[in-house]
């Protein structure tokens, strides 16, 4: 698959080939000397993206005998708290449909920051503060950011045109003795985000035997005593960056879940609990008054309440 980049950069060529072959795509990349036609140390989010789109756009009239063309923006914007570096990929088809991805979001060193806002060039600043300080190599590379942003565009391309379908997923409202729920944290999650456990249905397998074997593996015990199945069947679609992740551990993926819901009952000693570290950073008991502050991801409270008004 051939693959053009709005730019000659050698560092942006590689990390543009290796976020894509991550993706388990055959590409051949090859850039091209295109024009942002923004400042060029923009200092806003928006004038970043479009620089990144400006830059695939030329790459496009420049050479049009390509499957995908590639523009790749770096920038940085104000918060409160000082600058960010932001960086942006455009995915733009031999038709001309646009795709952007953003990469994840550095906050820059309180003195690396003042000095950009009193007009120095941000590449200069953070490699002398570099120096004597220790920062994130990211800042300067910048290869994390890119390859996210690469990759969460081609997540949005495979949204609309990779035919991806939801992946089955059983979930269960595990209670105790003492009516408490057992909540999961899994690894990729933020600090402040919990879910109920479960996993996805394999082939072959009934929702129940999905459950149950999903208990065993990530919680070490099988003392659980499915009691009744919802009604309730929610569907989501997943962030790009969920939809890329999947695309780089399998070399295929979903557009999000399809999620079936049971009550359960633990039916052993808490102490039986070993969760897969690989999987889940750290399980909690916690009582129904109190899901409201565990529960984050949208619908996600309402939906529970939904199902215990149904089960219980």
């Amino acid at each position: 698959m051939k693959i053009i980049l709005g730019s000659e950069s050698k560092d942006k060529l590689k990390i543009l080939e290796s976020a894509l072959k991550e993706l388990h795509l055959e590409v051949d990349v090859e850039g091209t000397k295109a024009d942002s036609k923004i400042s060029t140390q923009p200092l806003d989010k928006e004038e970043t993206k479009q620089g990144a789109v400006n830059r695939a756009k030329h790459a496009r009239e420049l050479k049009p005998d390509a499957a995908f063309y590639f523009g790749l923006e770096g920038g940085l914007h104000d918060y409160d708290d000082g600058y960010h570096l932001v960086t942006y990929s455009c995915l733009i088809t031999k038709d001309g449909e646009e795709f952007i991805g953003e990469g994840e979001e550095l906050h820059l060193p309180e003195e690396v920051s003042k000095k950009v806002k009193d007009g120095a060039w941000f590449g200069d600043v953070i490699r002398e503060y570099a120096k004597n300080n220790e920062i994130d190599e990211n800042l300067i590379t910048r290869l994390s950011p890119f390859t996210q942003a690469v990759q969460n565009s081609y997540a949005e391309y495979l949204k609309l045109h990779g035919n991806l379908g939801y992946r089955k997923k059983v979930c269960g409202l595990v209670m105790d003795n003492e009516g408490q729920f057992l909540l999961d944290q899994l690894v990729i999650y933020k600090e402040n985000d919990w879910n109920y456990p479960g996993g996805g249905i394999e082939e072959g397998e009934t929702p129940e035997q999905a459950l149950l074997r999903e208990f065993k593996e990530e919680l070490g015990t099988d003392n659980f005593e499915i009691l009744k199945k919802s009604k309730e069947v929610t569907r989501y679609d997943w962030p790009p960056f969920v939809i890329a992740r999947r695309q780089k551990k399998e070399g295929k993926t979903y557009r999000g879940q399809e999620e079936m819901y049971f009550l359960v009952r633990f039916t052993g000693d808490k102490k039986e609990i070993k969760i897969q570290p690989e999987e889940i950073r750290e399980v909690r008991w916690v009582k129904r008054s109190d899901l409201k502050e565990y529960l984050n991801f949208p619908d996600q409270y309402e939906i529970a309440e939904r199902i215990l008004k149904e089960l219980l």
